[in-house]
């Protein structure tokens, strides 16, 4: 098991050519898994299949992630519906961390910025870039989890306007 502290933020305007940066297509899907509580993220990121398994939300999570076969991936992805996300991943360094952008595709012109930091210090002295918008680390509904699974809330909707 181990702990991933990171932030999450709504990006409304991105001020630079992005296409410069290492990208990545990605499609996730989730589901809980109710023996644990925990919430399980499937994912095929570049050639690589992986299953996560996630708890809480917020800042800290827990976190397990293990490489799967395209096959398993198959498979499970037939035991879901429409529930699935599909965006592409920008790395851009920034300071002394790593930006993760995700521009999500047919969800609304949806845009956010991930940072994972290696403490809470850490995370907790990171000062945004002036492009960055609102802040979603606490924010449920704009989990990956809670969009994949209910689209986007109402109050997520505004913030994107």
């Amino acid at each position: 098991m181990a702990l991933e502290i990171e932030r999450k933020f709504l990006i409304k305007n991105i001020p630079m050519d992005i296409e410069q940066f290492p990208h990545k297509e990605i499609i996730q899907w989730y589901f809980n898994d109710p023996t644990t509580g925990k919430s399980i993220r499937v994912r095929h990121i570049w050639e690589a299949y992986k299953i996560t398994r996630k708890k809480w939300f917020g800042l800290v999570r827990e976190e397990i992630e293990t490489d799967i076969t395209k096959e398993e991936f198959d498979q499970l992805r037939f035991q879901v519906e429409n529930h699935f996300l599909e965006k592409t991943r920008y790395d851009i360094p920034y300071e002394w961390v790593m930006i993760e952008l995700d521009i999500y595709k047919n969800l609304q012109g949806l845009k956010t910025a991930e940072i994972e930091f290696s403490n809470k210090r850490d995370a907790k002295k990171f000062e945004t870039p002036e492009w960055f918008g609102e802040e979603l680390t606490r924010m449920r509904e704009a989990s990956n989890w809670y969009i994949a699974n209910h689209g986007l809330s109402d109050e997520l909707i505004e913030l994107i306007k």
